[in-house]
Formats: structure tokens, C-alpha cells, sequence
């Protein structure tokens, strides 16, 4: 029976909305041009004996647009005044500052305050015209900035070009004053143009903490967080979270982990299955849409309790909050960055593989010792390797001589296929990035509108992607009391996946397997199938069993794709003065479809077509796989809806109490599901496939040839996942400040889940936080007397956050999966998961102190924090009575505890003129210990050593295990201590001993910039310290006659006394062959060795052009920039190997290859 399927052309469907998205925004820029800010402004103010500064910074904080300008030599901020006033006016409220004796002029949203002339006859001076161009440190003109002339008192700011015009006295002196960068001043004796460059005022720059739920001054925030700006993000023009923030963020590790994915955690690990990565915030919102790195406008880590802990049980691993960039009223502003990206083309000589020659002699002996005879393959389907079979051939009677076959041997041992491999298999990775985005507005409506477009031709042969991304972010004055914020973001991806695990298969290949002979043609392995029988059988109508990676690599039809759309719709109320009204709700929805589709003369479809064929009475052969293709295909889809509703209040009473809270609640609902299947005798021209008889092939199967019984179970390649959480949270957060010298915080959150709550005593967890900071620099008796220190701030908070598992294998229901019974003979139930009512929250409790100091102005400034994180409720497996139908199940049953350290200072280490060096230094110490585990993860095992995590109390998380190394005998026969010092050869428990972590105690990193006039430079030193990992050993199996070992099997044991020089056991003899051997010999201390390096992660130079050498182009600013990663490691092992490259904690021990050198070169520039 034919069926028909439908082919799926996402990105067809998206066409029409990303038509629309860029013609609804194009309309509105053509509507909405930019305008100066409204007029009108009141105040309300009532305070006795209040400096003039703290009027001023009342009156910012009544409308944030205002800025404040004055000469300190010709005006005291501090002077005080009386002002009791209600709805005022500017005009009003400054003449009761002013108090007649100056004057003042509103140059846009700028107040400069200057002196009332005098009516005495001014002297006559000679005058000038000065003109020039303001610009950032990135070579982008600013607009709006301040400029005055301090002996003339004539003002002018920036156009839209960062150009202006003032006059001046010939020997006078411009000041030049702009939100966010430092004041310069400049004479302008002898010139009559200037080009000045502002730089970032950084104290200014990271002073506002954004949670998620909302946003600080870092005055009123006693937390323990670290800010990222954008201009930092932009500096590492990296891809990834971890890559973007590592040597950032003291307290922030990135370990490569066993799957080969990067593992980030924010001081150490909080939970022993369910789960130790950050909570990722986008824009107030968990998502799983990533944005690009040039969407990005900053990102705070949210570290201890009283920053995270309004996130609730979800806050235990650390909050990452990223913020993206928004639209700002002015004309628009066009910005393109564009990269192209070469990572250097895998390398496998850096696995130490033994080559040719060295295998060949290895196997020579293995022979000597009788581990390859013929009549181990004769007549079965077991395959082997072209040495293996010159062996066989010598090994049967009547077969070739002694001198064919080393004849034919050495002929193998010349071969490499390492040519082949790197010129029709790999190739260097490129890749290219191309960011577009258009922003501005005015006091009415500000957008900002961006594309990206992603192209990469990865590392092998036919594999690669192409992505799209289109963002949008609006904000509408619909009345003086609402604003409407809408955001959008769709995504798509469409890639070229290639053969399925080419990088094992690579691995796996013997040395001297050539890929084509030198006519071109195919050269087949029969290293999984038996040589004589599959000829044998392709004679009685078989198919081929050969394998050729190059021919099954170019015939893949692989393929992935996945699209994504967010959006959120949010109003801000204001209700009365300081109290207002925030209303979200956010949407995403993100599906990934992948396609395998096998070719029918491909390997695994001519495997699969001869397992299942049998024959009829005749000695027909009968094939009960249909010819044609095999496809298999999986869709998975994921929903995700959060509504918020939250007040927010934020006020100053009598100019000293400062007071914010917030509260509200948050109503989210995730949906998973996923379905895979398979089809048979595929078309993909007719899209039509093919039934078979699955109920026959799974209960029965077939008998081959060899007497063996080939089942095929559907159940395998089909199945349907579906998983529905709901959650919803009340919260709360205070934080109050006095006279920004006090500061208490606090919050409360209760959590409630469907995933829990079969016991009313489980249905919602109470989370807390309180904090404290005391900024000793604003106290009058430190000002006044400690001059160096310019600021001093001491904190602490304390809380309980949660954590919990939010997969399948963490339930308080039952589950089941599904699967065919022979006994049976029909489909059946397996109970995976037993019903637990008690499930509970983790949770953890962390105790934090800290101190932030300003040396010199704030030069540097240096951060401290002591942390203590107890995690108590984890979850894990405990034994059940057998005679329950279980042996396993998930309870709340461990403890475990983080301690540490961390320290992170910035310095502007050197400034003379246009050169400047700043330095930011990192670094955290984490010490974590499994407290109480009585679960069966911690159980006494020899096989401890397996590099899969063990869960020992008093041991770190991810403890290491060995055996005692005890060197080889006089026989080459590796041997291990026991629990009293004995030699002994088959290990015991009291063999073991703890190794070390594998994860890093002590991480951080060194960022140095420089820059000298356009020129920029940058270098980023990471570094691990205070853990172990292990090198690979050879097993030496005698029954192993893979292609895989490595190089050090050249320097095995041979004859008696070489155990006095070599570590490497011998081949053992059949007496000895056990399991024990091979383990004593690969996961011994001997292996152990010490993993802590210093890796110049990048180097970077750039040049922004000159702002005149565009005078005449349309372009404000133009940046080159080259960049190159992974350039040098300094490790503290002395046998060359990258720590980086071994990876532990996931199904054992995995030897990557070593991190590659990537080359990056940028164009940024400014319309």
C-alpha cells in the first residue's frame, strides 16, 4: 500500500511575514520622523536645606531627559536652598535655585547654568570661530552634545553630523559635556578646528542593574551581580553566551563537557540531575531564542540571592539577563557589521593515533600470541581489516608463506589514508555574518528594525547552514500616562547535516584504509562484515556489505531546519506619582525538523535489506525490506506563553529616602512535543512509501544465513513525546536607600508547578532574599579625610532560591514507554518512571559578603565577594525492594555546598595624550563538596572510575577516581595497590583513590586594551586552575583489533626489565585477559595528570577612520577589525595535551580534537 506525504517548505511559509514585518516598520519611519522632546515640563519638590545638586538630580529623576551643565570654578552645586513648590515650572523652579544670581539656557534637554552679566562695559577681546566634529570612541558622530566656551560664555551643540560652530575668545577654553562620556575640556589657542573624540564615562556606563523584573541604580542594589555593557560584548565579537561573557564575569566557568557542548555554570554545580545551567532572561523573559551578538545592548549575571532570588526556583544555577538594543529618538540611524570566519581544518594527527607501521607491528604480536586465527571469521559474518585478513590467508592451511605475507604487510604499513581524508572529507570551516539595523524615532514612537543573515560551510565536505533572523522593537507614546511596547523576532535555519557521525567513523577507520584506489575508484571496508561470505552471499543475490565513507558521505541527503518566532506586547500605566502599571505577555514558539534520507545502494540501507532477507522453500531469496530509500524524519515543536502583571513604585522622599518596590505575579505554561518516524521503500520524487509486515519482523524475524535472528522493531524508529508544564509565581521585591549611604533589600516569591503537588504539603515553595549595602565613601567622616579612596561599599545579602528538573525522568506521575513483547507477541507498556507524590523542589541557601572600592577617582576599582551556597532536597535514584516491579526511583535525598572566592578588578592602567591601556582582571575560587547522598549514584563501586560522575559525600561533584598505580610486573602484566599496600592485579574497592575535580577550582581572565588614536588593540588571556583530567592510555585487549589505538602502543612492554622504563603493560597472554587488565591499565593514577592552563583565548586589532576622511562619503564611522582565537596554550601537563581537548561527566572519557585557531575579519560602519 502506497502512502503520500506532503513536502514541508518552511521558509517559503515565513516569506509573506517577513514582508510584512519590513513593510508595517518601513511605513512607519516614513510617519514618524524625529522631533526635539516636548515642552512642559512640572515639578514637585519640598525640602528644607537641600543642595542644589540634590534639586538637580530630583529633577532628573521627575524627567530622566534632563541634563545639567555648569562650570564647578563658577558655580557651587553645593550651595543650599529651601524649595517647597507643586507642579512648577522649569522658569519657576529655577529661579528659587538660581536665587537671581545666575541665569540659565535650555539648549534642547540640556540646562546650562552660566552667570547674569554684569551691566559694567565688557573689555574688548578678539574672537574666533571655532568649528569641528564630536564622535565616540568607535568613530560614530554624536549628536546633542554640550559645547561651551568658558571665557566668551557662548554655548552651541552637536547636529546630527557630531558637527558645530561656536565663537570663542582666541585664547579660550571649550568644554565638552555628553551623557555617558567624560567631560573634556580643550584650548583652542591657535586652532580654528577641532576633532575631539568623548570617552565612555564606565562609572556612568554600569551603573543600572537590570534584573528582569526590573531596574536599579547599582546604589540601591546590595547583590552580587557583574554588568556587561555593550561596548565590552562588541570588543569580543563572539557567537555564544559562554564565549561572549567567559573572563567577564568572575564566578562564570565554561568547561568543555563529555558531549562535546560547552557546560556554564555560575559558582559551581547546585543540583545532581537537575540541571546546572544559568537561567537564560531575554528582554524580562526565559527564552529560547538567542539573539545575535549585535542585539545585544547589555547583560548582568545575577550571582547571589538577593539579585536572583525573584526568579524563584528557577534561580538556584545563577540569573544571565540579557537586554537588547531598543530605538532612541533622533533621525535614524543606519549601522552594518559584517564578518567573515575561518576556523582551521580539522587536524587528526593531534589524536596521537598509531599509524600504520606502529599497528601493523602491534598486531604481529597479537598474532604471536594467538589472538587472530582464521577460524575465528571462517563462516561467520564477523568482519576484519585488510591486515587482519593477509594474517588469515597466512593462517589456513595451504595459505600464502611467511615471506607473502610480510611482503604484503610492509606494503600496508607504507599506506596513509591521511591525504585522502583531509582532501576529500575535511576542509577549513568558513563562515560569514551580515547584520543590518535601522533605529531612531521621536518623543512619540522610537523603533528599531534589524536582519541578520548566517552562512557556513562547516568542516566537512557537504555539511553547512544558512540562517535568517528579523528583529523589531517599537515603543509608542499613546498618552502622557501609557506606553505601548511591542517586540517581534522570526528566525530560520535551514542545514546540510551530512553523514551521521563522520568524526567516529574517521576514528575508526584503519590507517591504511584508502578511501579510492588511484583510478578514483571506491575501495571498500569490510571490517564490519566478513569478506569471503559477503561475496559468497552478493553471488547468491545479496547486496554488497562493503562500506566507503567518502561514497556514503557524498551520497547523504541529510538534512535540518527549524524556525522561531517571539513576540511580547507590554504596557506601562502610570497611575499616579511614582506608581505605576506594567502589563506582558510574551510568546514563542520555536519547531526543528530533521531528515535523513538513505539512499537505497547506500550502505545502511543495503545492511538493512539483507538482515531481513530470508529465503522461501525454493532457496528464493524473499526481501522483506521493498526496494527503494529509507527516510527518517523527526519533528519537534515548542511552545511557550507568560503573562506578567506588576506594580512598580520608585520615589524619593525628602530628598533621602529612596524607596522601590515592586509585586506581581507571572502565569507561564511550556508545551513539548515531538514525533519521530520511519518510511520504508521511500520515493522522494512521488513522496509516496512503502508497508511492511513490522508485527512478523519484530515477534518473529528472520533467520539468516548464519543461523542468527534479525528482528526489526517500528517501535524503534517511531514514537510520540508530549509534555505540558504549567507554573505560576506571586513575587515581591523592596529595596530602600538612605541618603545613598544605607541600603536594605528584600523579596518573596512562592512558586507553584504541575509537576509537583500530588501532596497538598509539595504544591508551592516559598523563596526568599534580604540585603544590605553600606557606602562608607558618601559618609562625611570618610570624605573628608580619605582622599585616595573615592569609592568604599560594603554588602551582604542572604536567601533561598530553587531549582528543579524539568525532563521526563523527574515526575511525580507514572510513565510508561512503549515496546513489542515476543513473549507477548504483541505491543506492551514498560513502566519507566513510578508515581512519587513527594516530589519537591531543590533548593538552595546562600550567604554572600562583598565589597566594592574605588581607588583614585575610580582608575581602579576593585570588587570582593565571599560566597557560601548549601543546595539541600536534591534529587536522585535510591533501590527499591525488587519485589515492588522496580529497582530504581527519583526522590529528594542529598546535600551539597559551594564555597568561594571571587575577585575582579578594572584599571586604567596608562593614559598620556591619545594612547590609553585599560586592564580588566578576573578571578574565582570555587570549592564545592557533596555534603549528604544516600542515593545509589554515591554507592562504592570499582567502577568509580569510569569518568561518569560519582556522587560520593565529601567529595566534589565532579570527583575523579583511579586505581593505585603500581607499575608493571616483570611480566609486563599491569598491577594496583590494595587498602594495605599489596600489589595486587585485579582491583578491589581499596584499590581506589580520589584523583582531584575535574572541574577547574580557580578560573578567570586578563583582558588588555590599548588604543592610539584610530588604532586599537586588545589581548584576552582564560585560565583553569586546580583540577585534573586523564590521558588516554592504550587498553591493550588482545581481542581488540580496531584501528583506534594509540601511538603509545609502540612503547609497550616487550621482554623483562623493560617495566623499568615504560608504563605501557604488555599484550596480555590468555591467562591474563580480563576486563581487570584493560582497567588497570587505562584508568590508573599513572593517567591522572594536572589539567590547569593559561590560553591566549584572542587578540584583536582594529582601526576606526579618521571622522575627517569621511567627510565627503555618507558613511559617520567606519571600523576594520581582525581578530584571531585559541593562538597559544600554556598547560601545566608535560605531555603536550590540551585539558581543553579531554572531556569528563558524560558516559566516560572523550578525547576531542584540540581547540582550533580561528580567524575573524570585521567591517563596522555607521550611516
Amino acid at each position: 500500500m502506497n502512502q503520500t506525504f506532503t513536502r514541508k517548505r518552511p521558509l517559503r511559509r515565513l516569506l509573506p511575514l517577513f514582508k510584512f514585518i519590513f513593510f508595517f516598520y518601513l511605513i512607519f519611519i516614513c510617519i514618524f520622523p524625529a522631533s526635539a522632546y516636548a515642552q512642559g515640563m512640572k515639578f514637585s519638590i519640598s525640602a528644607k536645606r537641600i543642595t542644589v545638586l540634590e534639586v538637580f538630580r530630583i529633577m532628573k529623576l521627575q524627567h530622566q531627559e534632563l541634563g545639567f551643565f555648569y562650570n564647578n570654578d563658577l558655580f557651587d552645586p553645593t550651595r543650599r536652598v529651601d524649595v517647597n513648590v507643586a507642579d512648577a515650572s522649569l522658569d519657576e523652579l529655577m529661579a528659587i535655585v538660581l536665587g537671581g544670581k545666575y541665569g540659565y539656557e535650555l539648549v534642547e534637554d540640556h540646562v546650562v547654568i552660566k552667570p547674569l552679566q554684569k551691566n559694567n562695559v565688557p573689555q574688548q577681546v578678539s574672537r574666533q570661530t571655532v568649528t569641528g566634529i564630536v564622535v565616540d570612541k568607535d568613530g560614530i558622530p554624536l549628536s546633542q552634545v554640550l559645547i561651551r566656551a568658558l571665557q566668551a560664555k557662548t554655548s552651541a551643540t552637536t547636529d546630527v553630523s557630531g558637527r558645530f560652530i561656536i565663537r570663542t575668545n582666541e585664547d579660550d577654553v571649550l568644554s565638552f559635556n555628553y551623557l555617558g562620556c567624560k567631560k573634556q575640556e580643550v584650548s583652542v589657542k591657535g586652532k580654528n578646528n577641532l576633532n575631539i573624540t568623548m570617552q565612555e564615562d564606565v562609572s556612568f556606563l554600569t551603573e543600572v542593574l537590570v534584573t528582569g523584573y526590573q531596574t536599579l541604580s547599582r546604589k540601591n542594589a546590595p547583590g552580587s551581580y557583574v554588568i556587561v555593557d555593550r561596548k565590552e560584548l562588541e570588543v569580543r565579537n563572539n557567537r555564544t553566551i559562554e564565549g561572549m561573557l567567559e573572563g567577564l564575569v568572575p564566578g562564570l566557568s565554561v568547561y568543555k563537557g563529555g558531549n562535546g557542548l560547552n557546560d556554564l555554570r555560575i559558582r559551581g554545580g547546585s543540583s545532581l540531575r537537575a540541571g546546572t545551567q544559568p537561567l537564560i532572561v531575554i528582554d524580562g523573559f526565559v527564552s529560547t531564542i538567542f539573539p545575535d551578538i549585535n542585539e545585544i545592548d547589555n547583560v548582568s549575571v545575577l550571582k547571589d540571592a538577593a539579585a536572583s532570588a525573584v526568579w524563584g526556583s528557577q534561580a538556584a544555577n545563577g540569573v544571565i539577563v540579557i537586554t537588547t538594543k531598543k530605538g532612541k529618538t533622533g533621525n535614524v540611524q543606519i549601522n552594518y557589521s559584517g564578518n567573515a570566519r575561518m576556523m582551521n581544518q580539522p587536524d587528526y594527527d593531534k589524536l596521537h593515533r598509531a599509524d600504520a607501521a606502529a599497528l601493523i607491528d602491534y598486531q604481529k604480536e597479537q598474532y604471536d600470541r594467538g589472538y587472530i586465527e582464521a577460524q575465528i571469521f571462517d563462516g561467520s559474518k564477523s568482519g576484519y581489516s585488510p591486515s587482519i585478513g593477509i594474517f588469515n590467508d597466512y593462517n589456513r592451511a595451504g595459505g600464502i608463506s611467511l615471506e607473502e605475507r610480510d611482503r604484503r604487510l610492509a606494503a600496508l604499513a607504507g599506506l596513509s589514508n591521511k591525504d585522502q581524508i583531509d582532501n576529500l572529507l575535511l576542509r577549513p570551516s568558513l563562515s560569514q555574518s551580515h547584520f543590518l539595523s535601522f533605529s531612531g524615532g521621536s518623543d512619540k514612537m522610537q523603533y528599531f528594525l534589524s536582519g541578520n543573515y548566517k552562512n557556513e560551510q562547516a568542516g566537512t565536505v557537504g555539511t553547512g547552514s544558512d540562517a535568517l533572523t528579523l528583529n523589531s522593537r517599537n515603543t509608542y507614546k499613546l498618552a502622557t500616562f501609557l506606553d505601548l511596547r511591542t517586540d517581534l523576532s522570526a528566525n530560520y535555519i535551514s542545514a546540510k547535516t551530512g553523514y551521521p557521525d563522520i568524526d567516529g567513523k574517521i576514528r575508526a577507520l584503519m590507517p591504511y584504509q584508502m578511501l579510492q584506489d588511484p583510478q578514483g575508484n571506491y575501495i571498500y571496508d569490510y571490517s564490519g562484515f566478513n569478506k569471503i561470505e559477503n561475496d559468497r552471499l552478493k553471488a547468491s543475490g545479496y547486496l554488497d556489505n562493503g562500506f566507503n565513507l567518502l561514497e556514503e558521505n557524498r551520497k547523504a541527503r541529510n538534512n535540518a531546519s527549524g524556525w522561531g518566532l517571539r513576540t511580547r506586547v507590554g504596557a506601562d500605566w502610570k497611575i499616579l506619582k511614582g506608581l505605576s502599571l506594567s502589563n506582558d505577555f510574551m510568546y514563542e514558539k520555536t519547531t526543528n525538523d530533521s531528515r535523513n534520507l538513505m539512499a537505497e545502494n547506500g550502505y545502511d540501507v543495503r545492511s538493512l535489506v539483507n538482515r531481513l532477507t530470508s529465503t522461501d522453500a525454493n532457496g528464493k531469496l524473499v526481501f522483506n525490506i521493498p526496494k527503494g530509500d529509507v527516510l527518517d524524519f523527526r519533528n519537534s515543536a515548542y511552545s511557550n506563553y507568560a503573562l506578567r502583571n506588576q506594580f512598580n513604585y520608585t520615589n524619593t522622599f525628602k530628598e533621602k529616602h529612596y524607596l522601590n518596590v515592586i509585586g506581581g505575579f507571572d502565569l507561564r505554561k511550556s508545551v513539548n512535543q515531538s514525533n519521530k518516524n520511519r518510511r520504508l521503500g521511500y520515493n522522494d520524487e512521488l513522496l509516496t512509501g512503502q508497508n511492511i509486515d513490522a508485527k512478523l519482523l519484530a515477534a518473529q524475524g528472520i533467520i539468516w544465513w548464519n543461523g542468527e535472528r534479525n528482528k526489526y522493531d517500528p517501535a524503534t524508529y517511531e514514537g510520540f513525546e508530549f509534555r505540558d508544564t504549567r507554573e505560576y509565581s506571586f513575587y515581591s521585591t523592596l529595596a530602600y536607600t538612605y541618603d545613598d549611604r544605607y541600603t536594605l533589600s528584600g523579596s518573596y516569591r512562592t512558586d507553584h508547578s504541575n509537576l509537583f503537588g500530588a501532596d497538598p504539603k509539595f504544591r508551592k515553595t516559598p523563596l526568599w532574599s534580604v540585603g544590605g549595602s553600606w557606602n562608607i565613601s558618601n559618609e562625611h567622616f570618610f570624605h573628608n579625610h580619605i582622599q585616595s579612596i573615592s569609592n568604599l561599599r560594603l554588602r551582604g545579602s542572604y536567601g533561598l532560591t530553587g531549582n528543579f528538573d524539568r525532563s521526563n525522568s523527574t515526575t511525580t506521575f507514572l510513565v510508561a514507554n512503549r515496546f513489542f513483547n515476543t513473549i507477548a507477541n504483541d505491543y506492551v507498556a514498560r513502566l519507566q518512571t513510578p508515581p512519587n507524590p513527594k516530589l519537591r523542589w531543590e533548593r538552595s541557601e546562600t550567604f554572600n559578603l562583598g565589597a566594592d572600592i574605588g581607588l583614585l577617582n575610580n582608575r581602579f576599582s576593585l570588587s570582593l565577594d565571599y560566597y557560601r551556597k548549601f543546595s539541600y532536597d536534591l534529587l536522585g535514584s535510591q533501590d527499591l525492594d525488587p519485589t515492588v516491579g522496580l529497582t530504581t526511583a527519583t526522590i529528594n535525598a542529598a546535600s551539597m555546598i559551594n564555597r568561594g572566592i571571587e575577585l575582579n578588578l578594572k584599571a586604567d592602567v596608562f593614559s598620556a595624550g591619545d594612547f590609553k591601556w585599560n586592564s580588566a582582571f578576573n578571578l574565582a575560587y570555587n570549592k564545592n563538596r557533596i555534603t549528604e547522598n544516600n542515593l545509589i549514584e554515591s554507592s562504592a563501586s570499582i567502577s568509580r572510575t569510569s569518568g561518569r560522575d560519582i556522587f560520593l559525600k565529601g567529595y566534589e561533584r565532579e570527583s575523579v577516581w583511579s586505581y593505585k598505580w603500581a607499575g608493571l610486573d616483570n611480566t609486563g602484566r599491569p598491577q594496583t595497590y590494595d587498602a594495605n599496600g599489596n600489589k595486587i592485579y585485579i582491583p578491589n574497592i581499596g584499590s581506589l583513590e580520589y584523583s582531584g575535580t575535574y572541574r577547574p577550582k580557580v578560573s578567570g581572565g586578563w583582558t588588555n586594551s590599548f588604543s592610539y588614536k584610530g588604532f586599537e588593540a586588545m589581548i584576552f588571556l582564560a585560565f583553569n586552575y586546580g583540577h585534573v583530567t586523564r590521558r588516554e592510555m592504550p587498553n591493550m585487549y588482545g581481542y581488540d583489533w580496531s584501528g583506534s589505538y594509540n601511538d603509545q602502543i609502540s612503547n609497550r612492554w616487550r621482554k623483562p626489565g623493560d617495566e623499568q622504563f615504560t608504563e605501557i603493560p604488555a599484550i596480555p597472554g590468555f591467562e591474563n585477559l580480563s576486563d581487570d587488565y584493560s582497567r588497570v591499565a587505562t584508568l590508573s593514577s599513572n593517567s591522572i595528570i594536572n589539567a590547569s592552563f593559561v590560553r591566549l583565548r584572542e587578540v584583536q586589532f582594529g582601526y576606526r577612520l579618521n571622522p575627517g576622511m569621511l567627510k565627503r562619503t555618507p558613511f559617520k564611522a567606519v571600523r576594520v577589525v581582525a581578530q584571531m582565537n585559541n593562538l597559544y596554550l600554556f598547560k601545566a601537563n608535560k605531555y603536550g595535551i590540551d585539558p581543553e581537548a579531554v572531556r569528563m561527566g558524560s558516559g566516560g572519557y572523550t578525547y576531542a580534537l584540540p581547540e582550533p585557531i580561528i580567524t575573524t575579519i570585521g567591517l563596522n560602519i555607521s550611516l
